[in-house]
């Protein structure tokens, strides 16, 4: 025997407001709210530049400098951290954590010995404001 049910429930809708950022007009075409001004510490636009160190892991040491690059993947040696914005390894394609190497100008010291064949890539980034 099927039962069916009778009782009707009543479905809520909330109406939502779409509210569109501020200071993307070639994605969200508004105008700017007149009641907030543009911020006087926008920096205005950030240039950035990318520079690629990679290395091929041999399996048995920790520690690869710009003499270890292979130069058809790499655009620049191992930078110094301290003149570029961001650093990121990438050991097979994958991100580190940045408790597992150690960055210094010319010389690239990870934690642990990896696989021999396995691509390295540093990745450098720098933030440039005009």
């Amino acid at each position: 025997m099927r039962r069916y049910v009778t009782q009707l429930y009543p479905v809520r809708r909330q109406s939502l407001q779409i509210v569109q950022p501020l200071g993307c007009p070639g994605i969200f075409p508004v105008k700017p709210s007149p009641t907030c001004p543009p911020c006087p510490c926008t920096p205005g636009l950030i240039r950035t530049e990318t520079y690629q160190y990679t290395a091929i892991s041999d399996g048995v040491k920790n520690m690869y400098t710009n003499s270890d690059a292979v130069m058809p993947f790499s655009t620049s040696g191992i930078l110094d951290p301290n003149e570029v914005s961001v650093v990121n390894l990438f050991i097979n394609g994958m991100l580190q954590p940045p408790n597992l190497y150690v960055v210094q100008s010319g010389v690239l010291i990870l934690s642990d010995i990896p696989v021999q064949g396995v691509p390295l890539i540093l990745q450098f980034i720098k933030m440039i404001v005009s």
